[in-house]
């Protein structure tokens, strides 16, 4: 095996557009520290006609998000309700009032032979405020109507559950944010690391593929040999395993036939099956460095057959792409200059 004897630095390697993996992180973030936040919950009970006062609860304008309260009724089957709510600041003025409907229906449905049960309901509060002072608040919930489905009044007794979120935010749209980010980051390294000078690709039912192209300049050769080996039609009647590895040959030579290269790497060889069938696949890259431009010519090889003829090569195909750059230091081999 002849190993890559330098490391590709300089305008080969292309960082910055490494940054911007961070950008779908940053929505990612936010929620993150947002769900982070501790959030006030207390349960606010109502018995009679008389209101109810929850415990206080810090109030103000969130870092992170805006302030949210939710409200929601623990409500009984087949049962409706008015509510009356009042916000009060911290010197119990109250800053804010409005009203609440809420119901909750059970029941069965049928429909073309078929039943169920249903369970549906509408007795809960979101609310987003900016409150002009901070500090403790407190809710005052008064209970106007509460009857059952057929609108009598039913005894006044009424669990209410209160949540305080001093940094909510919408989780959805952020993750939509990250999603959308992230597909722009993809866009933007495939239009850094994917485009090249030009790109040639080989694919031959052979043992090798040889390509003759003008290469050379700014950026690296990249060359990439994948092939496929199967089972052959009449197997050996004493097939042999088939090998973990097997070698590759890669020459490159100039327009005047003097090598400039010539390699025997061991490669992997990996084995592949479904539903009984067997394929084995190699697929390796190599980069390359040339001095100056040149025309030359790249030839790539495997073995054929293998495991005393219980394997054969199917195909090979040559991937030869000139002017690649790198997001890190990648092994490569310097051609000496042709002539």
């Amino acid at each position: 095996m002849s190993p890559a004897r330098d490391i590709s630095r300089g305008a080969e390697v292309v960082r910055w557009p490494q940054l911007a993996l961070l950008l779908p992180l940053a929505p990612l973030l936010v929620l993150l520290a947002a769900v982070s936040v501790p959030r006030q919950r207390q349960l606010v009970v109502l018995e009679g006609e008389q209101p109810a006062s929850s415990r206080p609860f810090r109030l103000h304008d969130g870092w992170l998000g805006s302030p949210e309260i939710r409200l929601r009724a623990e409500l009984p089957p087949n049962t409706a309700m008015a509510l009356a709510v009042d916000l009060l600041d911290p010197a119990g003025q109250t800053v804010l009032q409005f009203d609440q409907e809420g119901w909750r229906e059970q029941g069965i449905w049928q429909e073309d032979g078929e039943s169920g049960r249903y369970d549906e309901s509408d007795a809960e509060l979101r609310l987003q405020l900016r409150p002009r002072q901070g500090g403790d608040h407190t809710l005052r919930l008064a209970l106007e109507e509460f009857t059952d489905a057929a609108g009598r009044p039913l005894p006044a007794s009424l669990r209410v559950a209160l949540v305080v979120d001093n940094h909510s935010v919408d989780g959805g749209l952020l993750l939509i944010t990250a999603a959308v980010t992230a597909v722009l980051v993809r866009l933007l390294w495939v239009a850094v690391y994917g485009d090249c000078r030009q790109r040639r690709r080989l694919r031959v039912d052979d043992d090798g593929a040889a390509l003759r192209l003008e290469l050379g300049g700014a950026g690296l050769v990249r060359v990439q040999v994948l092939a496929r080996y199967e089972e052959p039609d009449l197997p050996p009647v004493r097939p042999q395993p088939a090998p973990r590895q097997v070698e590759l040959e890669l020459a490159v030579s100039d327009a005047w036939g003097a090598v400039l290269l010539r390699e025997r790497l061991e490669v992997p060889l990996r084995h592949y099956s479904n539903d009984g069938d067997h394929w084995w696949v190699v697929n390796t890259s190599r980069y390359l460095r040339l001095s100056e431009p040149a025309s030359l010519r790249l030839r790539a090889s495997l073995p054929d057959p293998l495991a005393g003829g219980a394997v054969e090569l199917e195909w090979i195909q040559l991937l030869v792409e000139d002017g690649v750059v790198t997001a890190w230091p990648v092994a490569v081999t310097p051609l000496r200059s042709p002539g």
